[in-house]
Order: structure tokens, then C-alpha cells, then sequence
């Protein structure tokens, strides 16, 4: 074996044993929402430090995520910067991801993204608003986490005061290589049963990332300018989930036909957006090659009620260029981004 290769081995090794999972902080209380037909939704709750400057907030993650992507660790944290700043803070695990119910013995499956607006969300709200008093909450969702809010308040959700989406498109048909293969290959291979193993993929590829920090695999997904690798190596630890089926396949369709439509193409939730009321500040990555800034700025054109469109680039005032993941682990995500959505919450009467 040459030198090189030992010093590989040496270097994958040293990583694998540093990559352990953060645990809680003793702060985060666990919960457990009930959905309407029959999942329970993972939920960590953050009390306000000092006094209580609005209502509670939950976070929602994207697709192939977890709750911890939210609340990756002490430096890495949406849920707590919003805790320290005084509001309530609540993560949520969609079903089938952390610690939520995945499909088991007697569970209905397959599981498609219209489960998490017309099931998983209305739980989580009902049960934050139960536990907290609040007779509504504040939301913010990361990517597909942002496309499950547009979908449940089309179609005439209730109980958000406002909210923020980050990174969330409404259209994927950009003409990519990426797209024409996931289009061709997709319906193939996946069946609506099928779990997509992300979570055992990314935990193998993991330690391989000190050896590779800036390729074109790690740009896709995030900046090495705006975020540390390690965090990102962390994510792909223990924030990463994997992908069922019917979700998957629900978004290749998005990608085939441009349309942002319910599993059975009976509801046009893009065309429902506008009917939407809650006040929303859309915000995008200029970097960000997950959700194009076109195509998360064509939600934010869709929307119809009060809106603000956020994009955060060096020309607006940002120290670096945002990609997908940064918005939520970036190094500055707290000052450059959380911060901005935070103004804007506190702005809605």
C-alpha cells in the first residue's frame, strides 16, 4: 500500500471516530404529537429564555432530513437562536423520518408528501397550540419543509399567525442533467413502498468528506464559505433521513410536468396559493443549486396575500454566497438570515 493510501485510511478512520451524534442539550423537551391517522410526530420543544416575545415557532425540514437539521448542535441551531431571542422554539420530524413512526406492522403506507400537509402539520399545530395556550403559532420551513406550508394553507389550513420558507421551490423542471435522469430512471426504479436508504448513504459517505471538503458533490448541497464542512459532515450524520417512495415519486412528477399538484393532480396547489392570506417572507440562496432561486422565487409570484422576497447574496449585505444547506447550518445563518425573518414575524399584527 503507498504512503498516499495510508494517509487516506488514517484520515478516514480519524473522521469516523469524531463523527458521533451531539446530544440534547438538557433544555429540549421531547414530545409527541398524534396525527389523524394514527402516526405520532417527533417534536423537541425550546422554552423562551427571558421574556416571551411572541408565539411559539415550529421548524420543519426538507426532504431526506430530520429534525435535527434544525437543531444540529450548540453553534448549528435555528430552534434555540429563535429560543435565546425569545420565542418558543419546536422541531418537528415528518413521519417516517427521526424519531417520528416510520412504517411498520398495521401502519397505512405508502407515504406521499400529501401526508405531511393534510396529516402531519395539523397535528403538530393543534398540539403546539394546546401544550403552549397560544391560539396560533409562527412557522418556518427549510425546502420541501417550506412546500408542506404552501400545500396546507392553499387549501385553507388555519392556526398560522405567519411564517417563513427557506429555500422551497414550487417548480423543478429546470431542464438539468440531474432532473433527466432522476425523470427517466425514477418511476424505473422507485415504487411508492420503497424506502430510498439517505440515511445509510450519507452516514458512509460521511467520513470521506475530510478528503474531499470542496468538491462538486458538497458545492451541490452547500458553500464551504458560508458553512464548515465538520458541520456538514455532522448532518450527514445524524440529520440526514431517508426518502419514502411515494414522496419521491410525487416530486419527480413536479419535475416531469412543472406542476405543483397533489398526489392525484386533483388540487393545483400552486394555483391555490393565491389564495393564501398569512403574512410569508420567502427567502432563497443565490448559490443554491437544490432550489434555483427561479424556482423559489415562482412561489413566492404564486402567493397572494402579504409577502416579502429575501435573497441572500454578498449584493444584499450577506459576508458570503448562500447555497441550499447554509441557510440553516451557515456559519452566519444567524445574523444573516434568522435574524431577517425573525424582524419580519415580529412585524405581522
Amino acid at each position: 500500500m503507498s504512503a498516499r493510501s495510508v494517509g487516506v485510511l488514517v484520515l478516514v478512520f480519524a473522521s469516523c471516530a469524531s463523527l458521533q451524534v451531539v446530544p440534547l442539550p438538557k433544555e429540549a423537551e421531547l414530545h409527541r404529537a398524534r396525527t389523524d391517522d394514527g402516526w405520532e410526530i417527533s417534536l423537541t420543544r425550546y422554552r423562551a429564555v427571558g421574556e416571551v416575545k411572541g408565539p411559539p415557532i415550529v421548524l420543519c425540514h426538507g426532504i431526506s432530513a430530520n429534525e435535527r437539521n434544525m437543531d444540529l448542535d450548540e453553534h448549528h441551531s435555528m430552534a434555540r437562536w429563535f429560543a435565546a431571542h425569545g420565542r418558543e422554539a419546536w422541531t418537528m420530524s415528518l413521519r417516517g423520518t427521526g424519531k417520528s413512526d416510520g412504517i411498520g406492522p398495521g401502519r397505512p403506507g405508502p407515504i406521499h408528501f400529501d401526508d405531511y400537509w393534510r396529516h402531519d402539520l395539523p397535528a403538530v399545530i393543534e398540539f403546539v397550540k394546546r401544550t403552549t395556550g397560544a391560539p396560533a403559532i409562527d412557522y418556518a420551513g427549510h425546502s420541501m419543509g417550506g412546500m408542506v406550508l404552501y400545500a396546507y394553507l392553499s387549501q385553507g389550513g388555519q392556526g398560522i399567525h405567519a411564517a417563513a420558507t427557506l429555500g422551497s421551490p414550487t417548480r423543478l423542471d429546470w431542464g438539468t442533467a440531474v432532473e433527466g435522469l432522476l425523470t427517466s430512471l425514477g418511476p424505473k426504479l422507485i415504487t411508492p413502498q420503497w424506502q430510498i436508504p439517505s440515511q445509510f448513504g450519507a452516514g458512509l459517505a460521511a467520513p470521506f468528506q475530510n478528503v474531499v471538503d470542496d468538491g462538486p458533490f458538497q458545492r451541490l448541497f452547500y458553500n464551504p464559505q458560508s458553512t464548515d464542512p465538520e458541520a456538514w459532515r455532522r448532518l450527514m450524520v445524524y440529520g440526514t433521513a431517508d426518502v419514502s417512495g411515494g414522496t419521491a415519486l410525487q416530486l419527480v412528477a413536479l419535475m416531469q410536468n412543472g406542476r405543483f399538484t397533489s398526489a392525484d393532480g386533483a388540487l393545483d396547489l400552486r394555483a391555490d396559493m393565491a389564495k393564501i392570506t398569512t403574512p410569508i417572507i420567502v427567502v432563497a440562496g443565490r448559490l443554491d443549486r437544490i432550489a434555483l432561486a427561479p424556482a423559489v422565487k415562482d412561489g413566492y409570484r404564486a402567493l397572494g396575500g402579504p409577502k416579502e422576497w429575501l435573497l441572500i447574496t454578498r449584493a444584499n449585505g450577506a459576508l458570503g454566497e448562500y447555497g441550499h444547506m447554509d441557510l440553516v447550518i451557515g456559519e452566519r445563518a444567524g445574523d444573516e438570515v434568522w435574524s431577517k425573518i425573525l424582524d419580519y414575524l415580529r412585524a405581522q399584527p
